[in-house]
């Protein structure tokens, strides 16, 4: 007994001596793992820059002038001279319906104003005989008054037949299609051999000459707008263009659906650039600041109004805790109220896998002036 207790005593230290071991080789490994290495473009430190406050607003371009052209007649389509894409003036013939039933009509309809007017000429002269006879008693005045009724009673058909022929000339005027505006076919909606019924879409044209963005403000940041306000606009599809434009109009009521106020920005479309349906955003200045200590808004993490910041301090990964106040969106800057000093050096760009406490070190330590030219915003494109 005493030599399997003296066996076990043995095995247990032996234990106790191999686990030491490992536990100095894991932390000799991680004595030895090296620190993480940054840039001076990595980095950046809190600087008093001078803040916008701005508005986003998400919307849509639209052509101040579109017409959508409707047929003023039920009837086949005979022709159709225009396609998407083509420039067309005011007045321009874009498509032509089948005439040969309307000038039908019309032939009909003038036979029946000849008829009524012949018609009326014998009326006519049975009231003036009429009239000539009942002065010289030959005939009652109740057989004139029957023959001036015969005659006022034509005189209201020929009325009618003229108002009937005039009518199906305009079918035959309305049958040649012409642009009520000057602008491009944004969209052809028949082809020849077609029927359409009356007040069907023939043609769409949008005159891209002005262009407007329809934005959408919020209620609570609508009293921020002004008409006559400046805006930087950006365009879908065009991320190194910014367009100048201004506030033309506000909606006097909100959405009922999205409590949200239309605003209307005019643009400049120089060259036919923009096009309608383009998903814009408008950027307007509502108020300036002086310089505030800031960061870029890349070096922040969080949501929900909690935000944290990676520093390095004494060569090490360290997080800390910051209060954001203002935010210029056009910069894309960030006010710091309180969690950081000047002198820290803060990770302006995200990094994944960041533990706290890991070793850190910059790589060539930047100077102030690289630090000050790394904290100051850069400038903003020119406005077309």
């Amino acid at each position: 007994m005493v030599g399997v207790a003296g066996l076990a005593v043995i095995v247990g230290v032996a234990a106790m001596a191999a686990a030491r071991r490992k536990a100095d080789e894991e932390a000799a490994r991680k004595v030895e793992r090296p620190p993480l290495e940054f840039t001076s473009r990595d980095v950046v430190r809190l600087q008093p820059q001078p803040l916008a406050t701005q508005l986003a607003l998400p919307g849509t371009l639209q052509a101040v002038s579109q017409a959508t052209v409707r047929a003023k007649l039920a009837a086949e389509i005979q022709r159709v001279f225009v396609r998407e894409g083509e420039r067309v003036s005011a007045g321009q013939v874009l498509a032509e319906f089948d005439t040969a039933p309307i000038r039908a009509q019309l032939a009909e309809r003038a036979a029946a104003l000849d008829s009524a007017r012949a018609q009326l000429s014998t009326t006519q002269r049975t009231r003036q005989t009429s009239a000539q006879l009942v002065q010289q008693n030959f005939i009652s005045k109740n057989a004139f008054d029957a023959a001036d009724s015969a005659h006022q009673a034509q005189l209201a058909a020929v009325a009618m037949a003229q108002a009937q022929l005039a009518q199906g000339q305009l079918l035959l005027n309305d049958a040649v299609v012409r642009a009520p505006i000057a602008g491009t076919v944004a969209r052809r909606h028949v082809q020849p051999g077609e029927k359409v019924g009356f007040d069907a879409p023939l043609v769409a044209i949008v005159d891209l000459s002005q262009i407007e963005v329809q934005a959408q403000a919020s209620v609570g940041d609508i009293a921020w707008v002004r008409s006559g306000q400046t805006a930087e606009v950006e365009v879908e599809g065009l991320p190194d263009r910014r367009f100048a434009g201004r506030v033309e109009r506000i909606n006097p009521s909100a959405e009922p659906g999205t409590r949200t106020v239309n605003i209307y920005v005019a643009l400049r479309n120089e060259d036919a650039l923009l096009k309608t349906g383009m998903f814009a955003r408008v950027n307007l200045t509502v108020a300036q600041r002086q310089a505030v200590p800031a960061l870029p808004a890349a070096a922040l993490r969080g949501e929900s109004g909690q935000h944290h910041v990676w520093v390095i301090d004494a060569g090490k990964l360290a997080r800390r805790a910051v209060v954001a106040g203002a935010r210029d969106e056009r910069a894309q800057r960030v006010e710091i109220t309180s969690g950081l000093r000047p002198e820290d050096l803060v990770l302006a760009t995200p990094f994944d896998n960041l533990k706290e406490g890991q070793a850190a070190r910059v790589v060539g330590a930047p100077s102030a002036a690289k630090m000050a030219e790394r904290a100051a915003p850069k400038p903003a494109a020119a406005a077309n």
